[in-house]
């Protein structure tokens, strides 16, 4: 009896670490718990946050930023020692992690490229991605500046600019849920949009 109980969590256990969909689970809870949880779940992950913003959209909506300490993020991206993030809350639920390398001297030259989004996202969530297929991109009006969201898998989609002779970020990189990049992953297409058609992201 022992040594089934014993099988049986050892079971639990992988299914924690892989994210698998077996018995109901969501592999968006493989690793560690960041969208949809508290600031207080958030801060066992990433410590007590250092500034707190609450400003409220023009629809009424009321969202709440706060910023964490990023010294282990420089360690993932050394040659940009002045990276941030910072996560987005509403009705006190994460609703988007974000990355910004506005700050660095040569933020010109970070492209957010494939590599670094999958570098971003095991540092949120402390896995590897299953995929990176791209989503949605959509052509500004500028020819050098497009805006991207790709499937990184598990539920969780990044949103991007580039632009710039460098093609480097603009603004920040986002992570956010989406039904659309749970899997099966095969069933992801992308989708070309004009300039005034709208990318439909929280």
């Amino acid at each position: 009896m022992q040594l089934r109980r014993m099988q049986f969590w050892f079971r639990i256990a992988i299914i924690g670490v892989t994210g698998i969909f077996v018995l109901g689970i969501n592999p968006a809870l493989a690793g560690r718990a960041v969208l949809n949880q508290s600031p207080a779940t958030i801060e066992k992950s990433f410590g007590r946050y250092w500034t707190k913003l609450t400003h409220r959209d023009p629809d009424g909506l009321t969202r709440v930023t706060y910023t964490y300490n990023p010294s282990k993020l420089h360690r993932v991206f050394p040659s940009y020692p002045k990276a941030k993030f910072f996560v987005n809350f509403v009705d006190d639920r994460a609703q988007s992690i974000h990355l910004t390398m506005d700050d660095n001297e040569n933020a010109q030259e970070f492209t957010y490229s494939a590599s670094d989004a999958a570098k971003f996202f095991e540092f949120i969530f402390g896995y590897r991605p299953a995929i990176h297929q791209p989503l949605f991109d959509r052509f500004t009006g500028n020819e050098t500046i497009h805006d991207h969201v790709d499937c990184l898998g598990d539920g969780v989609a990044t949103a991007y600019t580039i632009g710039g002779a460098n093609q480097f970020l603009l603004g920040d990189a986002k992570l956010y849920y989406t039904q659309r990049c749970e899997p099966p992953y095969d069933r992801i297409q992308q989708t070309h949009l004009n300039p005034n058609q709208s990318i439909p992201i929280p």
